[in-house]
């Protein structure tokens, strides 16, 4: 949306843009101030680069999801001490999640939001008239909420950012399946339920509402487009307890999904947050997805064997032939072509010839290491120079993710921490300021999916389509949504028609995909493959959906057959299996509030599943059942 770098000025103008920030800032300090400033432009510092507000958000993904879920895999190939290994039984790694840090500390969306529904808003003299404006808070609040616990099982929800208002310092944990109330209430069901109140306010909306309008860097103020998201948020959360809560998930999903227009109906009405014009502008080691990593295996094999066109606009194609759209990379083919004239005769070298295909992923699998194919992105191989004496040249063997999608132009030319080979070539930057940076939450085509294996498990249709139906709207959603996503982040393939690998994503060539017989049907095995392939963008999503259904299953090689059905690689390390962390280990607070987070501890651990300790991160949060 060309529009964003103009969004402030429904704020504040450009130059008053830092003291209207300010502005913000001082009323967690300033009494008086309470009340004084707009509630919409509050929203606006609240939510400034929400869910992605550091480089450590994408370092993050980076490293831990896209690692677990395949997508990336480091650039000197599978590492054990990226998973649990029973001959390292002291080593727990976990991924990245600043969804702790991001409610209560650093940007505090959490604190930020609370302050806003329960301070700011009800002390304005017009509070009636930000009924709105608050109940669009409640929901990502309470989904901010819901993130915590979904990977933590505990959190200071019910006490938190009470120390002003009741005095409350020593918080109390709340746990995902038991509020501290005196009832008990699951955590589940109040935020379930707050998130339901919020819909029903906004369904209620009239004409004296304050509208957000560019206050709102999601959906410009659109509140019909904000009570699909909450309900369709509603399902996602529920889905998530189908083997621990199954009563709640039914109840849940019936009452949503008794109509198709409940929910989010087109990629226009996904939820995805558009950062400020100037963010994220290749700063240090979000470049990292280019440098630091390549394509894993298994998703790049599953995208050629069921000719997918997104492989070309997701992958980028290795240095075994011309048109890398890096002159470097090219003259170092053209070098080696030169002392390996027969390099392609399958005869003379079969060990190349998969590298000839150009798009070409590396195996997760820690135990391939020791093969000198598996544990660089480079084939380190002599040459003869012009003076007749004999050196190595290093040659890309191994395909890059598609960086375009995270970071700016891939990365930017020239960067101490991003060597020249590594990217393409400066011709193919654009101006930062015609990018956007667009960070997913809840999208159309991860609804789509959604409903398919809903509507798979209940044998019946749900919104009004059956599984097949879902599942082929899902996957041709998806292709339009990367396909307009490359378009945005001028990815080369799809946007410049004179290179050679020109391949851009077409509306005939997404006919074709689902032309194919495999996709002619659902399975749930093929529903989560496309829902795989679709969170490349969300893969902290992806984590999610493998621990909940345990698809795509693991296989003991890269191969997929041209099924629709896709595989994870099988992870060993010297004959032991490795384990990938289903949790992550909840926070130690400071001293004053020790007792509170060892009583959540003890009651984290009565779960069997949890693990003897916390660091377990091999262990499950109580709604990950077995």
């Amino acid at each position: 949306m060309k529009t964003i770098k103009y969004l402030f000025t429904g704020v504040c103008s450009a130059m008053l843009l830092t003291g209207c920030l300010d502005e913000y800032q001082e009323l967690n300090t300033n009494e008086e101030l309470m009340g004084a400033v707009d509630p919409r432009n509050e929203f606006t510092g609240a939510t400034l680069n929400f869910d992605n507000s550091s480089r450590a958000h994408l370092t993050n993904l980076y490293g831990g999801t896209m690692i677990y879920m395949q997508y990336l895999v480091g650039n000197s190939g599978g590492s054990a001490d990226s998973y649990v290994s029973p001959a390292k039984p002291n080593n727990h790694p976990q991924p990245g999640n600043l969804a702790y840090s991001y409610y209560y500390s650093n940007t505090a969306f959490g604190r930020n939001l609370d302050y806003l529904i329960n301070t700011s808003i009800p002390k304005n003299a017009q509070a009636e008239r930000y009924a709105d404006v608050k109940a669009i808070a409640q929901i990502l609040l309470s989904y901010q909420q819901w993130r915590i616990l979904d990977a933590y099982g505990a959190a200071p929800i019910t006490e938190a950012f009470r120390a002003q208002s009741e005095g409350i310092r020593t918080p109390r944990y709340d746990l995902y399946q038991k509020s501290i109330d005196e009832a008990g209430t699951p955590m589940y069901k109040k935020i379930d339920e707050a998130v339901k109140g919020a819909v029903a306010t906004l369904k209620a909306s009239n004409s004296e509402q304050y509208a957000l309008g560019t206050n709102d860097f999601f959906y410009f103020g659109d509140v019909a487009k904000w009570i699909k998201f909450g309900n369709t948020l509603r399902v996602k959360m529920a889905q998530r307890l189908e083997k621990a809560d199954q009563a709640f998930y039914n109840s849940v999903i019936n009452e949503v999904l008794s109509s198709a227009s409940n929910i989010i109906a087109s990629n226009e009405e996904s939820c995805i947050y558009y950062h400020p014009n100037d963010y994220n502008n290749n700063n240090d080691d979000i470049q990292g997805i280019t440098n630091n990593y390549v394509a894993g295996a298994a998703f790049v094999d599953y995208l050629k064997a069921n000719n997918d066109p997104r492989l070309f606009i997701m992958v980028r194609p290795n240095g075994f032939g011309t048109g890398n759209n890096n002159e470097g990379n090219d003259k170092l083919f053209a070098t080696f072509k030169k002392e390996y004239p027969n390099y392609d005769d399958a005869a003379a070298h079969p060990e190349w010839q998969k590298f000839l295909d150009r798009y070409v992923g590396m195996s997760a699998n820690p135990a391939n290491k020791q093969d000198k194919y598996t544990n660089d992105r480079y084939l380190s191989i002599p040459y003869h120079k012009e003076d007749g004496s004999e050196s190595n040249l290093e040659l890309r063997m191994y395909s890059q993710a598609e960086g375009r999608y995270f970071v700016k132009n891939g990365g930017t030319n020239g960067n101490n921490n991003m060597p020249a080979r590594d990217i393409e070539d400066k011709t193919f930057e654009k101006n930062q300021d015609l990018i956007d940076i667009f960070n997913p939450i809840l999208t159309y085509p991860e609804t789509c999916f959604m409903l398919a294996e809903i509507a798979i498990k209940k044998g019946a249709a749900v919104a009004g389509k059956d599984a097949t139906g879902w599942y082929r709207e899902g996957i041709r959603a998806s292709m339009k949504q990367y396909q307009d996503w490359a378009n945005k982040m001028y990815v080369v393939a799809q946007v410049n028609n004179t290179v050679e690998k020109y391949n851009p994503l077409t509306d005939d060539k997404i006919d074709a995909f689902l032309a194919q017989p495999q996709f002619q049907t659902a399975t749930l095995e093929k529903i989560i493959s496309q829902q795989w392939v679709n969170l490349y963008r969300q893969p902290q999503e992806m984590w999610a959906t493998w621990k909940r259904t345990g698809l795509p299953a693991f296989n003991a090689t890269t191969a997929s057959a041209a099924d629709g059905v896709a595989y994870l690689e099988e992870l060993k390390d010297a004959n032991s299996t490795l384990l990938i962390p289903r949790r992550n280990s909840l926070p130690t607070p400071n001293s004053l509030n020790m007792d509170n987070y060892q009583t959540a501890v003890s009651a984290l651990k009565a779960d069997a599943n949890y693990g003897a300790d916390v660091s377990n991160t091999e262990g499950r949060v109580w709604w990950d059942k077995p």
